[in-house]
């Protein structure tokens, strides 16, 4: 099925988007006997599709998937994928402090994209937001706060080593390596 098509059922919603869902589940649904991830492929184009149409609507879409990327990044234990940075790029636009965690964790899927994923990426949805929105969650406790805490570290390293004083031209040179290209305010 053409990427565009299967973009298509993921933005229509209800049965087709779940049926679509289910099909690029990713990892463990997809895996052969040495866990390649039979789905990758696919879902790499239909990220590209996505990114190249990226709509005030796709927040869901790209959240998903992304977290099908770092989850079949994280079950191969290396690698990384122009889909998962594009994907990071995508999520990362939509300026929700609530990315954060995702963020963090496309970062920690492998010792490859701890390398390539920026924390520019995590200062999108604000600095102070997202230093406020990791903050509650460090705090909350448990497994989810222990990862906040570390993603506010990454972020404050970032901060304390001058990486984002040029956020609007990181933004701009990000979009274009991606090829993200939005429809409307995103």
């Amino acid at each position: 099925m053409r990427p565009e098509r299967i973009l298509a059922d993921l933005r229509a919603g209800g049965e087709r988007a779940r049926a679509t869902r289910e099909r690029l589940a990713g990892s463990e649904a997809g895996a052969g006997a040495e866990g390649h991830d039979a789905h990758a492929v696919e879902r790499a184009e239909v990220a590209a599709a996505l990114v190249a149409t990226l709509r005030p609507n796709d927040h869901a879409i790209a959240r998903w998937l992304l977290e099908r990327e770092v989850d079949a990044k994280a079950a191969a234990g290396h690698g990384s994928s122009e889909a998962l940075y594009a994907l990071v790029a995508a999520v990362a636009r939509f300026a929700d402090p609530d990315d954060a965690i995702l963020l963090w964790r496309a970062r920690e899927a492998t010792p490859e994209t701890r390398a390539g994923v920026d924390v520019e990426q995590l200062a999108r949805a604000g600095v102070e937001r997202v230093r406020a929105r990791l903050a509650a969650l460090a705090r909350a406790g448990g497994e989810r706060g222990i990862e906040a805490a570390r993603a506010l570290a990454w972020l404050e390293a970032g901060v304390a080593g001058g990486a984002l004083e040029a956020l609007a031209d990181y933004f701009m040179w990000s979009d274009e390596r991606f090829g993200l290209a939005a429809e409307g305010p995103v």
